[in-house]
């Protein structure tokens, strides 16, 4: 019987660790902070879709919240975009949800060890065969046939892994998102409509903050790209103040929250696989890159890198594991490649730019639908425009001018991923991967 190792309890390795256990794989899962901390103290988006996707059951209807309408709203507050609510959406507590996944894995036999901190990965050549982990201040092995790395965009397997293995060691800092998330009491129970409103560059700081009004609470995020710097408290203050300002309901009492996160907003790594190693959700990079949001993605992962593996009858080597990446990208991967250079884009310029896009209609309702699945039309038309759009003194810098031109390059890069491993093929395709 095969031995999966599991690091890090994600969404995705969860999932994956629930359909290999479910098919009579001894399944171990290490996660270095203790069950009842499990979880982002917050609510997030999903659609219902993705746990059938993941071919686990659907969570219980009490564990579930209805979706909110969103709007966008410009540094200046000229322009609001509304977006209408996907069929399916639903909000659901990050806390809850892994609770639930938990509880999944268990009901299939699969030991999950809290409280046991990963240190690294255990490899022999180019193999991976276990993970050094620590518990109540002793270190061990845990070996196996596979170590699926669910352990975060700061893997310490990922990032520990030799060189050889072709794997990237560290995310990329400007697909880094620097948070503050809390949820404050609503003194009056007031509801905007609509009720959660985004806002680009607020105050005109580089990234993009949230507020969502609930009747007894109202959930802010503050977030800033990591390219401009580190999110400071002095940040953070000022922009409760000016939330306080416009809707003076949103009290001083913290109902929940109140934490700095870093959230990955990246697309696919360019390697995920290595022999005797597969890396899925936040270690992979499997996040939208506008918004951060990776758990339909991890989850769907999971399903796709079990029945990989469930239809390996030898070692699970690289060649072999490399289905998966390639199933993962060409269903859900490659749609966000453009997504990405978008947000690289917004990494590069300023609150003036994205006041002057939305005002001309050329960051509009069809671009900011892309994070929920929604793919538009980007011709070389619409770069054209773009690039007429933006002032002057953005269209020479060299780096949105590098940005803007591999808009048109992407679709070719995606096609042209190789189906089956071929060491020099899969060379080629990363380096024009990295490219774009």
């Amino acid at each position: 019987m095969r031995k999966i190792i599991v690091a890090g309890a994600g969404h995705g390795g969860l999932v994956a660790a629930y359909h290999l256990a479910k098919n009579g794989y001894e399944v171990i899962v290490a996660e270095g902070k203790k069950e009842s901390d499990m979880g982002h103290d917050w609510h997030d988006w999903l659609d219902m879709g993705a746990f059938d996707g993941a071919d686990i059951p659907r969570p219980p209807e009490d564990i579930v919240c209805e979706a909110e309408n969103q709007s966008f709203r410009n540094p200046k507050g000229t322009v609001e975009i509304r977006m209408p609510i996907r069929e399916g959406s639903i909000m659901m507590d990050r806390k809850e949800l892994i609770k639930y996944l938990i509880s999944l894995v268990r009901e299939v036999g699969v030991d999950i060890r809290f409280e046991t901190e990963i240190i690294a990965p255990l490899t022999e050549g180019r193999e991976v065969t276990g993970i050094i982990v620590k518990k109540k201040g002793r270190l061990s092995m845990l070996k196996g046939d596979l170590v699926i790395d669910s352990a975060g965009m700061y893997s310490p397997v990922r990032s520990k892994l030799p060189g050889t293995f072709g794997i990237d060691n560290n995310i990329n800092r400007r697909s880094v998102f620097h948070v503050y998330r809390a949820y404050f009491k609503n003194l009056d129970g007031t509801l905007n409509d609509p009720s959660y409103s985004i806002n680009a560059f607020h105050m005109y700081r580089p990234g993009i903050d949230w507020l969502i009004t609930k009747p007894d609470y109202v959930d802010i995020l503050i977030g800033k790209f990591s390219q401009a710097g580190d999110l400071t408290r002095d940040e953070v203050d000022a922009a409760l103040a000016s939330f306080r300002e416009v809707y003076p309901f949103v009290g001083e009492e913290i109902v929940r929250g109140g934490t700095f996160e870093d959230i990955p907003i990246s697309r696919m790594l360019p390697m995920l696989v290595a022999d005797g190693y597969a890396a899925i959700g936040d270690a992979a990079g499997m996040t939208v890159p506008l918004n951060g949001s990776g758990i339909i993605l991890s989850m769907n992962a999971g399903k796709i890198l079990a029945d990989t593996v469930l239809g390996i009858e030898g070692k699970l080597t690289r060649v072999m594991l490399w289905k998966y990446e390639y199933t993962y990208f060409n269903t859900l991967g490659k749609n966000l490649v453009m997504i990405d250079i978008l947000k690289n884009m917004f990494t590069y310029i300023n609150g003036e730019v994205v006041d002057y896009l939305m005002e001309k209609g050329i960051l509009n309702a069809d671009m900011l639908a892309i994070p929920d699945g929604h793919t538009p039309s980007i011709t070389p038309d619409y770069v054209k425009r773009l690039v007429a759009a933006l002032p002057k003194a953005v269209k020479h810098l060299p780096a949105v001018t590098r940005s803007l031109k591999t808009m048109p390059l992407a679709g070719a890069v995606c096609k042209n991923m190789p189906e089956t491993y071929s060491e020099a093929k899969v060379r080629r395709w990363i380096r024009a991967y990295r490219a774009l």
